[in-house]
């Protein structure tokens, strides 16, 4: 009984622990704040923000967050429907996404994807080790001056 009682909590603090980073992804990315933005991922975790685009290692995905930010004046990200499957010190996890951007020109845009991630624990401590970002929908950009589509 005690094993089945500390299996089935390391379960629940694991299942919170990733669902602590997908938010905290969205935290540090929206709000500009590297440290943060940084923290969710192991050293050598792949980010592919969109098909076609990959980022190896750490140094690479806070160059590309960096870059992200250089053409927005905001952005806003949410996530949803997070199904987490874990496996022991691995696990997979997809959620729904929904972000607002306002370019530099005022111009807003709506859209929504997929995150199909895959999260590792090393050392006591999950991290994200590969995320994937699937687009499913853009809705037309709105002109500047318009107020946010949120």
């Amino acid at each position: 009984m005690t094993d089945d009682l500390a299996d089935r909590l390391d379960r629940v603090e694991s299942e919170l622990a990733i669902q602590r980073l997908v938010h905290e992804y969205c935290h540090g990315a929206d709000k500009q704040d590297l440290r943060r933005f940084s923290a969710v991922w192991h050293p050598d975790a792949v980010w592919a923000p969109s098909a076609g685009h990959r980022l190896d290692g750490l140094d690479a995905i806070r160059a590309g967050i960096k870059a992200e930010w250089q053409k927005y004046q905001q952005m806003h990200h949410w996530t949803a429907n997070l199904v987490i499957t874990l496996d022991g010190d691995r696990a997979s996890g997809e959620a729904d996404t929904e972000f607002s951007v306002q370019f530099l020109d005022g111009s807003w845009v709506r859209g929504g994807g997929t995150y199909r991630d895959v999260y590792t624990r090393r050392d006591g401590i999950w991290r994200i080790t590969y995320r994937e970002v699937s687009t499913s929908f853009d809705i037309d950009r709105l002109p500047p001056g318009a107020s946010s589509p949120a």
